[in-house]
């Protein structure tokens, strides 16, 4: 996580999709992977306005 100007905050994460389960889930659509990271993303989001 960092400080911006602004009152902006940058997070910064990685992931791998590596094996069969990440590439069997690489093919769903809507794509679980990309729904768990707004799902993250939206909880994180959530924390931080309380």
């Amino acid at each position: 996580m960092e400080d911006l100007s602004g009152g902006w905050v940058r997070g910064l994460t990685q992931e791998t999709q590596i094996g069969r389960p990440a590439a069997a889930l690489a093919t769903e659509r809507p794509n679980p992977m990309l729904n768990g990271d707004q799902a993250w993303l939206d909880g994180l989001i959530g924390a931080a306005a309380e």
